[in-house]
Order: structure tokens, then C-alpha cells, then sequence
């Protein structure tokens, strides 16, 4: 018996001493030694080129390069994704070699959560024993992001939760890293929500909103201030659905204010947008809902940048912008002399050298086309408003063919374009071919 374990031990001490098992070693101390030295993804990342000659890509659950070797230099920046033709394999087992598109890939799923992969870029035939050694680098990458993970819950069990750092941190690149640890991912932009009680602000508040968001499928962050809690949500909702399941789950009314949409180092800006939503709409206590980007010209007043105006425009006549350009049509000009006759059919169709009937069709298709009702004063005043933005716009960055210049003729604005006998030419043909047809009306003048 003794003899038989002396054996047993001899064979394992005489195994361990072969040339493969010992480069096999070594290589994982390697791996293991660039990932304890504090680099991490970057540092496995080099040691497999370093070895394999290969280029090497280290990519989180959502695909974005968080570390590479080996690649040639890229114009738009080392971090930016290199083109996936395919997502990460499903259900892949962890730390095995596959071949995904254009690359051999080892998904890091130590606990059956994808983590992160690395992967060799070349042609399927290209990797031969270098798939050991990408899964060797699979394996203790999916160590070093495991607990890369458990060390930023630690550190936010103390902080506090995430949301609350997003809004009370200044220290963007803690932040970042956090994020990033946690695999949330920071470059996609974000609205911050927040859900303004009749009733003073507690813990029970946040739990109770939690469980309606849960209810509804939405996933976010959730911190509660003193003015409320706040949710940071990537994605679009119905907003009125959210307040009504928010009042329903905590048997009390609340009001919601939607801020902008930023990236989640400037989330403090949506904040102070949907603040600045639910002050200006304070006295509309039957409108639960109060999102920033609906208040029109009033945005300026909250943050009046260049920005904001062209968002203005993008927001109530961009349609109409873009369909100008493509089919070389008028509609913006029509709308803007429309509103400057008051919404009078007679005078704008005058102005226009048009048939009233061609004039009708025409904003039919501009309600059609930008879901406005030009019958409602406070949409004509917004549209009013963004038609001008546009034409200061223009006259800043030059004129062009298809920009049409403001002038002024008895104190009123006005557009210039096409020679009139031009556009009487083109109107006799609108109105031949609009003859036949009945084109839904819009409640006009």
C-alpha cells in the first residue's frame, strides 16, 4: 500500500515536472500576477498577445472594449468598440474557446453571469494551441472582474447606492470605475425622474416606488432626496402610466418631473431640469406628469445654450426640415408665412402666390407630418417660435440654396425664395393635381 502511494506521488511530482505542465503554470502565474499587480483586464490582455502573437480584445456583457493588445492604432479613439458582426455567444459555457464571426471568443461566466470575454481576433484556423492558452486568460479574467465586482458593492454598501453617487459625487472618474465594475454602463444617456410626494419624504417612499417600477418591468436607480426620490431610467416610458402606478402602489398622489436626457456624469443637469419642470407646472395640480422637453420655450429659461435651441427646433419643426430638404418642398415656408398672417387662409395663400386649396393641402401636410394641431395657440406660438430660431440659425451659419432668408416688410417677417413666377408655375401644377382629391382638413381658419 505504502509502496503504491510512494508510486502515485512520484508519477504527480514527475508529471508536474514536465516542460507542458510547467509552461502551463507559469502562464497562469503570469495571468494571474497582471491581474494582482492593479492591471487588471489590461494587463491579461497583454500577456495573451504577448504570447500568442494575436490581437487580443477584452469586452464587457455589452460588448464595449474595456481593454486591448496587439490591435493596430484606431482614429476614433483606443477605447471604441472594434465592429461585433455577432453578439456574445449565449449560454456559452465559462471559459471555453469558441469561434463567434471574425474571432475566437472565451466568455468569463464564473457564476453563470456573463461578466466579460476576451478574445483572439484572426481566421477560425489561425488559433491552434493558442485556444488553451485564451482560455487559461478567460479563466482569471473572469476572477479578476468577479471580484473587481465584489469590491465596488462593498464600497457602495458604504457610500450608499449608486444613484445617490451619481448625484452627490464629484469625482467623475470614481464614477466611471464604479460603473464600470458594476457593469453599468455610463456612456448611454439617461433621464433622472423625480417623483415628488404630497407627503413628506421617507425610506418607505423609495421601497413603495420600487415596487411599482418592478410592477411595470422598468428597470432603474433609486435615491431619495429631500425633495423626493429620484430614478435614474435609461429608457423611454409612458410617464403618466409610472405616476399613476407610483400614486396606486403608495394610496397617495405624487407628481412626476422628467429632466433631459445626459450621460450620467451630467445627470445633476437632468435633475435640475425635472425640478425646474415641476416649479414652472407647480399651479396644473390635475397634470401629474411634468417632463422638461414638452415645456417648449420655457426650456430656455432653465439652460439657454445654443443647444437648446437647436433642440427647439429638432423638437417642433425638424420633420418639416427634413422633409423640405429631401423632396425640395416649401412646407416650412408655407407654416411660417401661415402663422404670420395669423392663420388667415386668404392673406398666407396671397403671400404664397397659391390656390387656397393648394394652401389647405399643404397644411394638411404639415399637421401630418409633425402631429401638431395649428389650431391650438400655444402650439402656434411654440411653432412661431422654432420657425424663427431656425431662420436666426440659418442667417448665423451662412445662406444657402435651400435656406430661406427672413426680410421685413411693414414691420412683419417674412421669406424670400424662388422668383415668384417660378412658384405660380409650380402652384397651377399643385393645384391641377390636387383637383380631384379631398384631403383631410384641419380645423383651420
Amino acid at each position: 500500500m505504502e509502496s503504491s502511494e510512494a508510486g502515485a506521488q512520484e508519477s504527480l511530482a514527475e508529471f508536474l515536472r514536465q516542460p507542458a505542465f510547467q509552461d502551463v503554470a507559469s502562464l497562469f502565474r503570469q495571468f494571474i500576477a497582471a491581474a494582482g499587480n492593479g492591471h487588471g483586464a489590461s494587463g491579461i490582455a497583454r500577456v495573451l498577445h504577448r504570447h500568442t502573437s494575436m490581437p487580443v480584445i477584452v469586452e464587457d456583457p455589452t460588448g464595449r472594449v474595456i481593454a486591448s493588445s496587439g490591435l493596430e492604432p484606431r482614429s476614433h479613439g483606443p477605447d471604441s468598440p472594434r465592429p461585433r458582426h455577432h453578439p456574445l455567444p449565449d449560454n456559452a459555457p465559462h471559459a471555453v474557446a469558441v469561434f463567434n464571426g471574425d474571432r475566437w471568443v472565451a466568455v468569463a461566466r464564473p457564476r453563470g453571469e456573463t461578466l466579460g470575454a476576451i478574445s483572439l481576433l484572426g481566421p477560425g484556423d489561425a488559433a491552434g494551441v493558442n485556444l488553451f492558452k485564451l482560455e487559461q486568460a478567460a479563466t482569471v479574467l473572469g476572477w479578476e472582474l468577479l471580484h473587481n465586482r465584489s469590491v465596488a458593492e462593498a464600497e457602495l454598501a458604504l457610500w450608499g447606492d449608486f444613484a445617490t453617487e451619481l448625484f452627490e459625487d464629484s469625482d467623475a472618474g470614481r464614477v466611471r470605475s464604479h460603473a464600470q465594475r458594476l457593469g453599468y454602463d455610463l456612456d448611454l444617456t439617461h433621464r433622472a425622474v423625480l417623483v415628488a410626494p404630497s407627503l413628506p419624504v421617507s425610506l418607505d417612499l423609495r421601497d413603495t416606488i420600487c415596487r411599482a417600477t418592478a410592477r411595470l418591468g422598468i428597470e432603474c436607480l433609486a435615491t431619495v432626496r429631500s425633495n423626493g426620490v429620484v430614478l435614474v431610467v435609461a429608457n423611454e416610458l409612458k410617464w403618466s402610466e409610472l405616476a399613476s402606478a407610483i400614486s396606486s402602489e403608495s394610496a397617495s398622489k405624487v407628481r412626476v418631473g422628467v429632466g433631459g436626457r445626459y450621460r450620467l456624469e451630467e445627470l445633476k443637469r437632468s435633475l435640475a431640469d425635472a425640478e425646474f419642470a415641476l416649479k414652472l407646472t407647480s399651479s396644473a395640480i390635475d397634470k401629474p406628469v411634468a417632463v422638461f422637453d414638452e415645456l417648449g420655450v420655457w426650456r430656455l429659461l432653465a439652460r439657454p445654450d445654443a443647444s437648446d435651441l437647436q433642440n427647439l427646433v429638432d423638437h417642433w419643426i425638424g420633420a418639416l426640415i427634413t422633409y423640405d430638404r429631401e423632396h425640395r418642398s416649401e412646407l416650412l415656408k408655407t407654416l411660417f408665412t401661415y402663422l404670420n398672417e395669423f392663420g388667415a387662409l386668404e392673406a398666407t395663400a396671397a403671400k404664397l402666390y397659391v390656390h387656397r386649396n393648394s394652401l389647405r393641402y399643404r397644411l394638411v401636410r404639415i399637421a401630418e407630418l409633425t402631429g401638431w394641431d395649428l389650431s391650438d395657440p400655444e402650439q402656434r406660438f411654440h411653432l412661431d417660435l422654432a420657425c424663427r430660431a431656425w431662420f436666426v440659425r440659418q442667417a448665423l451659419e451662412g445662406p444657402s440654396s435651400t435656406t430661406w432668408v427672413a426680410r421685413s416688410t411693414n414691420g412683419t417677417a417674412v421669406l424670400q425664395g424662388p422668383s415668384a413666377a417660378t412658384r405660380a408655375s409650380e402652384n397651377r401644377t399643385a393645384v391641377v393635381a390636387n383637383e380631384g382629391s379631398k384631403p383631410r382638413r384641419p380645423s383651420l381658419a
